[in-house]
């Protein structure tokens, strides 16, 4: 005698079977809104700080070089301090790494657990593949990056803080092409390479080195140009919570991105997958 068990899948159980770019948005969506409402936290905390310390602020004197990576506005602005405390490290380390090892999670793992073959089996394209899990690495990014922009956004209203609150949207906006840029570098690296922690690692030496590129080089007269040929340089060279959107820097690192995503397509397509 035999009982065969049915089970009853809800619609969006159904939805995250039968597609691949849904499965994908599925994946880390826990991870993604604990690293966008967990810096939008630690922002309100921080623009709420700003008030009871703008006083003993003033009396700190960093150096030009520290005003210069602040793009100008010392330390005891309110641009300044949001910059220092959240926009110029926190932020961007923590949607950089998000993109990074979604990328190698959704690219690099599924070849290193012989996962890969059975989506190849199905009646879809490497090139759908791919594009579906660099979708979903994307959508990622920007939902951690917006919830982090409008709670930004709302903290400098409630605090009342004398800047332009619309400038924490243009900084979330090259937040979110930034982690863009370095989920479609981990992309292709985990194309090339095809093991999840190689490619995690590579692509995180990379965007170390070039952030430290970007920050020191300006600290020197004579070497500052040099920061251009750092991707971090077209995320903070013209600090948005200061200067606002600066649309030429996100083409760059947009380009980056298209050309990065381009060339993890023609590698998917070429390299030898596991069954």
């Amino acid at each position: 005698m035999t009982t065969d068990t049915i089970v009853q899948l809800s619609w969006y159980q159904r939805l995250t079977v039968r597609s691949l770019l849904t499965k994908s948005l599925s994946d880390r969506r826990v991870m993604t809104l604990l690293v966008g409402v967990g810096l939008g936290v630690m922002a309100f905390l921080v623009t709420a700080m700003f008030p009871s310390l703008e006083e003993s602020l003033a009396d700190f004197d960093l150096g030009e070089g520290f005003d210069a990576f602040l793009g100008g506005a010392g330390i005891s602005t309110p641009e300044g301090w949001l910059s220092a405390e959240i926009w110029s490290i926190m932020a961007p380390v923590a949607v950089v790494v998000l993109a990074i090892v979604d990328a190698g999670r959704s690219v690099a793992a599924e070849e290193e657990e012989r996962s890969i073959g059975l989506l190849g089996s199905n009646p879809m394209s490497r090139s759908h593949i791919l594009t579906q899990k660099s979708i979903a690495v994307g959508a990622h990014v920007l939902v951690a990056s917006a919830v982090l922009g409008v709670m930004s956004w709302a903290s400098i209203i409630v605090v009342d803080l004398d800047m332009d609150a619309s400038r924490a949207l243009a900084a979330a906006a090259h937040l979110a092409m930034l982690g863009v840029m370095f989920g479609a570098i981990a992309v292709l690296v985990s194309a090339a390479v095809g093991k999840r922690m190689r490619a995690v690692l590579i692509v995180s030496g990379v965007a170390g080195v070039s952030y430290i590129v970007a920050t020191m080089l300006p600290i020197s007269e004579d070497f500052a140009s040099w920061a251009k040929i750092s991707p971090w340089y077209y995320y903070a060279g013209d600090v948005p919570l200061v200067n606002g959107v600066n649309w030429a820097y996100l083409g760059v690192m947009a380009a980056v991105a298209a050309i990065a995503f381009g060339l993890a397509l023609a590698v998917f397509r070429k390299r030898d997958l596991p069954a």
